[in-house]
């Protein structure tokens, strides 16, 4: 869809059961599958692009969007950042606590395994969260409440320790 048609579609989304219908068909499968994509089982997709249409549908003024797919896309992933940070504080770890992360269900080698032990519980994680699951050092950083620099120097000196032990 154009900017200009879906522009013109947003100024009567109150008020016009078709343009609802229209946005919502064209761009709701986008969004889950940009959703899926991007956070993977960390959130339900489906449910973080029903809660971007409805801040469209709550939403009294908008401006002009010269970029749809890309401005939709925004406002579903800053949704889906602020469930993930909601859950983490909702399952926030004192200092004692480990992080909830199980090393025996990752399929490993035995070497692996010993090297990937010897770390820390939170080097463990982030390097699981960057190495299997694909997670940028930014986005480990937002689930993990860390700068992306903390997050980077852990991630490489992880890297280290498990060097000197092969």
């Amino acid at each position: 869809m154009n900017a200009h048609k879906f522009n013109r579609l947003l100024q009567s989304i109150r008020s016009d059961r078709q343009a609802v219908t229209e946005i919502y068909a064209e761009y709701f499968p986008k969004i889950v599958i940009h959703l899926t994509r991007r956070f993977g089982k960390l959130i339900s997709a489906e449910d973080i692009a029903q809660e971007t249409f409805l801040s469209l549908l709550t939403t009294k003024e908008f401006k002009p969007v010269e970029y749809p797919t890309t401005w939709l896309y925004h406002m579903a992933d800053n949704k889906a950042i602020d469930k993930l940070r909601s859950q983490h504080k909702e399952v926030a770890l004192t200092e004692n606590q480990s992080v909830p992360f199980c090393l025996d269900n990752l399929i490993l080698k035995e070497d692996v395994k010993k090297c990937f032990e010897s770390l820390d519980r939170e080097s463990q994680y982030i390097l699981y969260l960057h190495i299997w699951e694909g997670y940028s050092h930014k986005e480990i950083a937002e689930i993990m409440l860390l700068s992306c620099g903390n997050v980077r120097t852990k991630v490489s000196r992880a890297y280290a320790q498990i060097k000197k032990m092969l």
